[in-house]
């Protein structure tokens, strides 16, 4: 196991563009990387890999001997992790560069062609069966009924929040600030998810 590491090390570190694309695929589960990698741009999960190199496990799984990753840690996602760009900028992030600091290991799996096809056809995916609004606001609206008696126990000035964050009604003014706190502006999850669905359907059709 400690060889297999190196060797992989090794691979990144010092091997050119056509020996890496043709090798990756001996140590990376390639269609489980691009899963995760997916899911991280699909919801601009920026407090992890994509930004600032936590939050995720490396793992050596042992029946195949490849490499897969484990995402953690997840609170900041659905565009909310203020410290990275902005709202609109979170929204509207690239999915074809989706890191926001240099990560060689990323970058030089992005440019692999097979690589980018099983991204895309994650993504594809994703967008037909997973990230869409009618899966996911009766998933909020579900969860926002069950966890709201709670909140208004707390105070009504969390509740007010609350009932903004996950309100269909689009909030007016601001929408950056400080990044976390009370006085941080509202984050509105379903906003997020309908600007980023058309993002992120925009770039895969080639129009952004």
């Amino acid at each position: 196991q400690q060889q297999r590491v190196i060797e992989f090390a090794r691979l990144v570190t010092n091997a050119d563009d056509s020996e890496f694309a043709r090798r990756l695929p001996e140590f990376l589960d390639v269609d489980e990387f691009a899963a995760f990698v997916a899911g991280h741009v699909l919801l601009s999960s920026y407090d992890g890999f994509l930004a600032n190199g936590q939050n995720y496990y490396i793992y050596l799984d042992p029946r195949s001997n490849k490499f897969g990753f484990i995402s953690w840690d997840q609170d900041h996602s659905w565009g909310e992790f203020g410290y990275v760009a902005t709202a609109d900028e979170r929204e509207h992030a690239s999915i074809w560069k989706p890191g926001s600091y240099h990560n060689r290991f990323l970058e030089r799996v992005m440019k692999v062609d097979s690589f980018r096809a099983t991204y895309r056809s994650q993504l594809e995916r994703a967008m037909h069966q997973l990230f869409t609004v009618d899966r996911l606001y009766p998933k909020i609206d579900q969860l926002a009924a069950i966890i709201r008696p709670a909140i208004a126990a707390e105070s009504d000035f969390r509740l007010k929040r609350f009932d903004q964050a996950i309100s269909n009604q689009w909030l007016s003014g601001p929408r950056d600030g400080q990044p976390e706190g009370p006085k941080a502006p509202v984050h509105q999850i379903k906003r997020f998810i309908v600007n980023r669905i058309q993002s992120v359907r925009d770039q895969l059709d080639g129009k952004a």
